[in-house]
């Protein structure tokens, strides 16, 4: 099965009950207010699902920033552990920024913990630089800033 056997669509407020009932075991660890149903009734809009059949695969939540007009922010992606490498994240990624592009933004944002090498090396596959900022989330709590522009390519991904 490929990243094509699959649907996208946009979020809904109504996906937030199957995505908190995965979330954690998905991630990797307990995601909290990451994770917040707000997300889903006001900015569902602008991310992605992914499945087959009516079985959610993976999700992504970003919005267009309020503060920086031409850059699409990802919030959140995550994939089914047991579909992941298949290209599912990073057709989340080409529909959410090609959606995103439509709307007038020419580069995409997403963070990442250092210590969270698939994430990193997801993001450096799909053409993402990444610049690391100590203490990002408060004292001790780093993150990786990726970023690179509109639209992503195909042959990236």
């Amino acid at each position: 099965m490929t990243a094509a056997d699959f649907t996208t669509r946009p979020l809904v407020a109504d996906d937030y009950a199957a995505a908190r009932r995965v979330a954690d075991d998905w991630f990797g660890h307990p995601v909290g207010l990451t994770m917040h149903r707000l997300f889903f009734d006001q900015l569902g809009p602008y991310g992605v699902w992914i499945g087959r059949n009516e079985t959610m695969a993976g999700l992504l939540l970003g919005l267009p920033s309020a503060a920086e007009p031409d850059l699409a922010y990802v919030h959140f992606h995550v994939v089914d552990p047991a579909l992941r490498g298949g290209g599912l994240g990073a057709r989340l990624y080409r529909d959410f920024g090609r959606a995103m592009h439509a709307r007038g933004c020419t580069r995409i944002r997403a963070l990442a913990q250092p210590r969270r090498v698939g994430s990193v090396g997801f993001h450096e596959a799909l053409g993402f630089v990444g610049t690391l900022h100590p203490d990002y989330m408060g004292p001790g709590d780093d993150r990786i800033v990726f970023e690179r522009a509109l639209p992503l390519d195909e042959s990236r991904a």
